[in-house]
């Protein structure tokens, strides 16, 4: 046996007679018959146009006749069973559409197994337009309220402006790109919030499509305690060299902001906590002084926090001014009358220093003379006069009081007539049965019964203070 299998001879055929069998064998399996598989139809409706290929940047499907379409397909009804509705793809390629109208064809995309037997529409009619840029302003709104006490400020959206990218016929139905925040429980500056975009028209109405670039911006929201703003008040320290005076004193700014608490707020008028240094003037000329600047008791904070003083000096001049007026203050003397008697002329002349410039322009009208009688009783009284002056000019002799006679009379009495008199009016007598005269004269514009030289307010808002 083994003899035999040694045999190359004999491995030769066993080798041929293994080969046939298995030719045999495949042989007879493909001869066998099998069953073939069941073919259906299906019909979907509904099945949605998807566009590709345009170039969004440059143009802009306006209009499509139709974005759906119905479909027939064939296949095995396990392959027309496993499929799902989202792998029916219909395509329309816009690759090279140009603008205007036209009728492209539609391609379908099936799952594997089935095929198309029918589609309506074959084809749709679109509408290519340009697309057109214009900028526009940012507006930011807000919702909502801040915390309490706290109030919302400016809003500054940052880029400011935004490309809108349109057809030509919406982009001219765009009235505004604005944002929306929410503001709700905030007690502090919001910075950096992000706000995304859209594009409105005039009713208020989103315009789908718009492309915006860029499609949101940052913010800035202010959001602080209450503030007021109000004129400051230069004052003065130290002492000028001898033989100088203030001709110009122009602060860098001429409002501060206080915040603070609503009823603190209500009561100020201005900020006077306004320190210059004079001192730190050597000669005449122009020089810079800075000034840091501090919340008054009860306030939270200032703006801004320091200011510069540019303040520019001279030799001081001398001049007279004559005849200036006297002028009677009586704010709550009713029923009396009072008339200066001293001077006669009821005026009086003034020696003035200050600079050059503004001193040769005053006038006897830009100097007040006020004799305040509130509080005093009907009779002659010396009164020390107020004497309000322009700013940054002076009384050469400051030191000298300036009074005034005047005689208070009481009107108040009843009229008295004689019997002699025949009925016709022979005047009016006091109690002193002496006549009247009466002559109330200007009313004045300070309380205080002392010498004022710098009560007069400039044009920036702030009280000078000749040092």
């Amino acid at each position: 046996m083994n003899k035999w299998i040694n045999n190359n001879n004999f491995a030769k055929v066993l080798a041929l007679a293994v080969s046939v069998l298995l030719w045999s064998m495949v042989h007879w399996n493909n001869d066998t018959p099998t069953p073939t598989a069941k073919i259906d139809t299906r019909i979907i409706e509904n099945v949605k146009v998807q566009p590709f290929g345009l170039d969004e940047k440059k143009y802009i499907l306006s209009a499509m006749d139709t974005d759906r379409v119905r479909i027939e397909i064939k296949g095995k009804k396990m392959d027309l069973l496993s499929a799902f509705s989202d792998e029916y793809k219909i395509k329309l390629d816009l690759t090279h559409a140009k603008v205007g109208t036209s009728t492209l064809p539609l391609s379908v995309d099936l799952p594997k197994g089935l095929e198309l037997v029918n589609i309506q529409p074959a084809s749709v009619t679109v509408n290519i337009e340009e697309r057109n840029t214009a900028t526009f302003p940012v507006t930011i709104m807000t919702k909502g309220t801040p915390a309490e006490g706290y109030i919302l400020g400016k809003i500054t959206p940052q880029p400011a402006t935004v490309k809108v990218t349109l057809p030509e016929s919406e982009l001219r139905e765009v009235a505004k790109v604005q944002g929306t925040i929410s503001i709700d429980g905030e007690d502090s500056t919001m910075k950096e919030k992000r706000v995304k975009l859209a594009a409105y028209d005039k009713q208020g109405k989103e315009i789908e499509g718009a492309v915006l670039e860029p499609s949101s911006v940052t913010a800035e929201i202010v959001i602080s305690p209450p503030y007021k703003e109000v004129p400051i008040e230069l004052q003065y320290t130290g002492k000028l060299p001898d033989g100088l005076v203030i001709s110009k004193a122009q602060p860098s700014v001429t409002k501060v902001k206080l915040y603070g608490p609503q009823d603190e707020l209500s009561g100020v008028k201005s900020y006077s906590n306004i320190s210059v240094d004079l001192s730190q003037i050597t000669g005449a000329g122009t020089i810079v002084l800075p000034v840091d600047l501090t919340p008054p008791p009860g306030f939270e904070k200032i703006e801004p926090s320091s200011l510069q003083v540019e303040i520019t000096t001279v030799s001081h001049s001398q001049r007279v001014i004559d005849a200036i007026p006297i002028t009677i203050k009586k704010d709550n003397q009713s029923g009396l009358t009072a008339d200066i008697i001293n001077p006669s002329s009821k005026t009086m002349s003034l020696a003035l220093t200050g600079a050059p410039g503004p001193l040769n322009s005053l006038t006897k009208d830009d100097i007040q003379l006020i004799a305040s009688i509130d509080g005093l009783s009907p009779g002659v009284h010396e009164v020390t006069l107020q004497v309000i002056l322009p700013r940054y000019i002076s009384r050469a002799d400051p030191g000298t009081p300036l009074t005034a006679t005047v005689e208070i009379k009481d009107e108040s009495t009843p009229t008295v007539t004689h019997p002699n008199s025949g009925g016709d009016d022979k005047g009016q007598e006091n109690n002193t049965g002496k006549p009247t005269n009466t002559e109330t004269g200007g009313t004045g514009t300070q309380d205080s019964s002392t010498e004022q030289q710098n009560g007069s307010t400039n044009e920036t808002g702030e009280t000078d203070n000749n040092p």
